[in-house]
């Protein structure tokens, strides 16, 4: 994708962000051009970004998959209108957003690397999961022989990236006062996902969620606003 210098981010500290949140990410493959929407993991690696995921073998995604060639995950991030009546200075309407767009070559698991990758992804799920009053959810018998039944119509896949690219547009662009009037009436919005963008705004502002940073929480912005 074309990123507007402004606007790039280093890519694998804004794909551990998004991860945090939120592992769905759309998952492409070309002859013929195909999608779809699947769980994504980062794997500790010495040799770069890898990716590990799961497809079942009845989407025709799987079969492209399987052929071991080249594939786009995209990972998006929390996106929100921006209004031009916002604005102070002369402007149009556009979106803020983040995405993360990682391409590379695909390989196959065996049935045991795709167990650990189910159960891990369970795990990791289950520890980030909004909301957590409910605490962890573990595998019992009934479910770990129900998982063994799913693994002969499930494929598991690594992608070895090439290529990774990340955007976050947050109004870098407009006014210091711009960006402040916008995270004011984002902050109002009713969706969780325009507060989430006013607050990775701020993070961008103060130098704690920018190219090497971590964003801070909506609640820890607040805080901020407050002190």
């Amino acid at each position: 994708m074309w990123i507007n210098p402004l606007f790039e981010v280093d890519a694998l500290d804004e794909l551990r962000q998004l991860l945090a949140e939120n592992s769905l990410a759309t998952l492409v493959v070309e002859s013929p051009l195909r999608a779809a929407h699947v769980p994504i993991l980062l794997e500790d690696s010495a040799e770069g970004i890898l990716l590990s995921g799961h497809i079942t073998r009845s989407d025709p995604v799987e079969q492209r998959i399987r052929e071991e060639g080249d594939a786009l995950a995209i990972f998006h991030g929390p996106r929100a209108y921006v209004s031009a009546g916002w604005y102070d200075d002369p402007g149009l309407p556009t979106y803020n957003f983040s995405v993360v767009h990682l391409a590379g070559t695909t390989t196959m698991m065996d049935e045991d690397a795709l167990r650990e990758h189910l159960t891990d992804l369970v795990r990791r799920e289950e520890i980030q999961k909004d909301p957590k009053s409910e605490g962890a959810w573990e595998m019992g018998a009934t479910a770990r022989d129900r998982l063994e039944k799913l693994l002969p119509l499930v494929s598991g896949f690594w992608i070895q990236v090439e290529i990774a690219q990340a955007k976050a547009k947050m109004g870098q662009n407009r006014s210091a006062d711009d960006r402040d009037r916008t995270r004011a009436h984002l902050d109002g919005a009713a969706g969780l996902e325009p507060r989430e963008v006013s607050a990775r705004m701020g993070a961008m502002d103060d130098g704690t969620g920018g190219r090497c940073g971590v964003t801070p929480t909506i609640a820890e912005t607040q805080r901020q606003k407050e002190q």
